[in-house]
C-alpha cells in the first residue's frame, strides 16, 4: 500500500460498492462532497440513534475497531456498516436497517466533510464490517442500562 494512506484505501473500499461504475463515486465526491452509495450488495448499514451508538461503543470498544461509522448530525443518527443481508433479519427497536434497495450518502474519507455528516470512524486500511450479533448485543445492553436515551 505504498503511497496510499488509510483514507484513500477506505475511499476505494466504499467506491467499490458501486461496481457498475466506481468512477461516478469519485466524481460525486469531487463535485458534491458526498456520493450516494447502494446498500445491500457490498454491505448493509444500520441506523442507530447517535447517543445510543456512542454508549454502546463506550461499553464495548473492542467491537468497533476498523468498523466504519458515519454520524448524521441533522437526523441525530449514526450509521454502522454490517454485512450485506443483515437488513433482511434485523430487528432491534429504535434502529433502522438499510439494505436493498436503499442508498446512503457518504462524504469521502479524508476529504471534505458535509456539515451534517461526518465520519466518526472512517473506513481505513483494513475496513471491516460489524458483526450483527455483536452490534445487537451491544445496543441492547446500552438500552437496558438506560444509556443513550434522551430521558436519562
Amino acid at each position: 500500500m505504498r503511497g496510499r494512506d488509510a483514507s484513500d484505501v477506505g475511499a476505494h473500499w466504499l467506491a467499490d460498492a458501486r461496481p457498475d461504475n466506481p468512477f461516478l463515486v469519485w466524481r460525486d465526491w469531487e463535485e458534491h462532497a458526498h456520493a450516494i452509495l447502494p446498500t445491500g450488495t457490498a454491505w448493509d448499514v444500520i441506523a442507530v440513534p447517535r447517543e445510543r451508538c456512542i454508549a454502546a461503543a463506550r461499553r464495548h470498544p473492542e467491537l468497533w475497531s476498523g468498523v466504519p461509522v458515519l454520524e448524521d448530525q441533522a437526523a441525530d443518527f449514526a450509521y454502522v456498516w454490517v454485512p450485506a443481508g443483515t437488513a433482511s433479519t434485523w430487528q432491534v427497536p429504535g434502529t433502522v436497517a438499510l439494505g436493498l434497495p436503499w442508498f446512503v450518502a457518504v462524504p469521502r474519507p479524508g476529504g471534505p466533510q458535509v456539515p451534517e455528516r461526518r465520519w466518526a470512524q472512517p473506513p481505513g486500511l483494513t475496513p471491516r464490517l460489524m458483526d450483527p450479533d455483536d452490534l445487537r448485543t451491544a445496543l441492547k445492553a446500552a438500552w437496558a442500562r438506560g444509556e443513550g436515551r434522551e430521558d436519562t
